[in-house]
């Protein structure tokens, strides 16, 4: 098991600002909105890898663009993608379940083809969503037995998440963890967080952890992936702190520092 944190851009010129303190595993999550911020990125691809084989941070995991996976275009950008997380050594590449129109069976047997047209089955792994309209929802996969990227902050039942990992432990690649609050997520990890690691650990998983938080708490990952991992390595309980909206009304310095600039 390692464990690392989210990083991401959105735009090839905030690449030397975005990484320039970053200095933990991360999973690179690549420009997530498809026509307005992937698709001028298209023709930089070679830009993005020269950038990051230069810098040499160790990234664990790939977060695709938020593209359809049920439309032929995700044979052009998953390909794309797939190209990144090869030339950059990378194995797992998470991808959203989009919105379909009703013909669930339909979209699943197009975005199924898809996958295994890019030959990206075993690379390729379905985030958990909830909600009716997604074309995969978790039990879908849970029933297929997908790859897929276990997002805990996606779930309000906790004996839901913990099903999956019961039912579903060998199947899933990454884990995007993440505390849940009464009206946000993706804050802080919390004592749920830690016992999703010790059912992982009980069952000798050994994929990705990746700490997911909103902007503010950014200045949070670093400390929390080291008490993390020395947990995971030598058993020592972490401290976790309880989130804290310091930096809330103050995105200057929402950053990966531990004051808060980036």
């Amino acid at each position: 098991m390692k464990l690392g944190g989210r990083v991401g851009f959105a735009k090839v010129e905030q690449l030397e600002e975005r990484f320039q303190s970053i200095d933990f595993p991360i999973e690179l999550a690549l420009p997530w909105q498809y026509r307005e911020l992937w698709l001028p990125i298209e023709q930089n691809i070679d830009q993005v890898i020269d950038f990051f084989r230069a810098r040499g941070i160790e990234i664990l995991t790939i977060h695709a663009t938020q593209g359809p996976i049920t439309d032929d275009s995700f044979l052009r950008w998953g390909a794309l993608t797939l190209r990144i997380a090869r030339a950059l050594g990378v194995d797992d590449i998470t991808i959203h379940p989009n919105f379909v129109r009703g013909q669930r069976a339909q979209n699943q047997e197009r975005a199924l083809r898809n996958l295994k047209g890019l030959g990206g089955s075993e690379v390729f792994s379905i985030e958990t969503f909830g909600g009716k309209r997604r074309a995969f929802t978790p039990e879908n996969l849970v029933e297929e037995s997908l790859p897929m990227t276990l997002d805990i902050a996606h779930f309000r039942s906790r004996s839901q998440v913990l099903d999956i990992i019961e039912r579903n432990h060998r199947n899933i690649r990454t884990v995007h963890l993440s505390a849940v609050g009464p009206e946000e997520h993706h804050l802080p990890v919390d004592d749920f967080c830690v016992l999703v690691l010790d059912e992982l650990l009980r069952r000798r998983w050994s994929g990705n952890v990746i700490l997911e938080y909103l902007p503010r708490h950014h200045y949070r990952v670093r400390e929390d992936i080291e008490a993390l991992s020395k947990y995971v390595l030598e058993g020592e309980p972490p401290s976790l702190l309880p989130a804290s909206d310091e930096f809330k009304d103050c995105p200057d310095l929402w950053g990966y520092q531990p004051d808060g600039t980036s």
